[in-house]
């Protein structure tokens, strides 16, 4: 059976931490995506401070982009798990571009999210939409949502790393202690001493 981090078991099946970090990367990309959508402060806020995602097209690109990440590495995952992904060359290409894909969606919603301390602050000279009543219904969930697209990109990163570098190669060591038995046996033919 192959230790853990191998590319596949013994069986042909995929590994199962690969599988679980691909699935917690949907998981994570959908988390992402529902905090995006919530980020809005109008119920309950005065006409002047209520904003919305609705409002930036960099934070609708944010939700389009954590979804469309979490329906392509639903997709992946599926395939790793059904032992598509290596049916053909063509397959796997089509794989690789998804995986390069999802990671540029998560990485740049994760700063899109992270740059709403900058909105109309006009280079810090003003107050933002971060101060005041819509701190936490917005930028707050804002800034969550840009956190959990960082983790999942992470999942992504580290499930794909452990394909390339399973972790029964960590530890193994090349420096191996000389067998003195075996170096004996070869100058001489035997095991025993060498008689002359």
């Amino acid at each position: 059976m192959a230790a853990t981090g191998d590319k596949k078991s013994d069986d042909g099946s995929p590994n199962p931490a690969t599988l679980a970090l691909r699935i917690a990367t949907v998981a994570l990309s959908v988390a992402s995506a529902a905090l995006m959508a919530s980020a809005n402060c109008t119920a309950g806020c005065a006409p002047a401070n209520q904003v919305s995602y609705t409002d930036y097209g960099s934070l609708k690109y944010v939700l389009v982009a954590t979804i469309m990440s979490a329906a392509a590495q639903a997709v992946a995952a599926w395939m790793k798990a059904s032992g598509k992904e290596g049916a053909s060359k063509v397959i796997k290409a089509v794989a690789e571009l998804v995986d390069t894909i999802s990671q540029t969606f998560l990485y740049s919603s994760s700063a899109l999210s992270f740059s709403v301390e900058d909105f109309g602050t006009c280079g810090h000279r003003v107050a933002g939409v971060c101060k005041g009543s819509s701190e936490f219904c917005f930028c707050q969930r804002t800034r969550m949502s840009g956190a959990v697209s960082m983790a999942a990109a992470v999942a992504l990163s580290v499930s794909k790393y452990l394909e390339e570098v399973p972790i029964s190669t960590w530890f193994k060591s090349d420096n191996k202690k000389p067998d003195k038995h075996n170096k004996e046996k070869t100058a001489c033919g035997h095991g025993g001493h060498c008689h002359h």
